[in-house]
């Protein structure tokens, strides 16, 4: 039934076919919904897609704005890593500094251990030994 709707629809003009479209999709369930997309993907995919002009304008401009939310969530993820790895860093630097003031020489495998960290937890800890310790050890116990 969906399919002759559709097919119907293409004698339209754009205007009213998308009316109309939008009418019938508000009236479908979610499950009618979710079927009728498959559909249309499936079709899509094939290569035997005869939709209406109007379907296939839809189905591109959904395309787009799935392609600038995923665009958006890229960027906010970024930023989101960008921000712990700046922390991390830090946190890594300000340990290296406090050793150094400290006097206190780490081995290559300890300071390989301190590079290698990426758990903030960690690196708080092991800054906050580095008072009153006197020995790398101490610090990264």
């Amino acid at each position: 039934m969906l399919q002759a709707a559709l097919a119907a629809l293409g004698r339209l003009d754009q205007e009213h076919a998308m009316v109309y479209f939008q009418l019938i999709w508000d009236g479908l369930r979610k499950p009618m919904q979710q079927a009728l997309e498959a559909l249309v993907m499936e079709r899509q995919i094939e290569g035997a897609a005869t939709l209406p002009p109007f379907v296939q304008r839809l189905i591109d401009r959904g395309k787009l704005e799935g392609m600038r939310e995923g665009k958006l969530e890229g960027v906010r993820e970024g930023k989101l890593e960008g921000v712990r790895e700046g922390k991390l860093e830090g946190k890594k630097e300000t340990l290296l500094r406090l050793l150094a003031r400290a006097g206190i020489v780490l081995a290559e495998d300890e300071s390989a251990r301190v590079q290698a960290c990426s758990d903030i937890a960690t690196l708080d800890r092991w800054i906050e030994n580095v008072l009153g310790a006197k020995t790398a050890t101490e610090v990264l116990s």
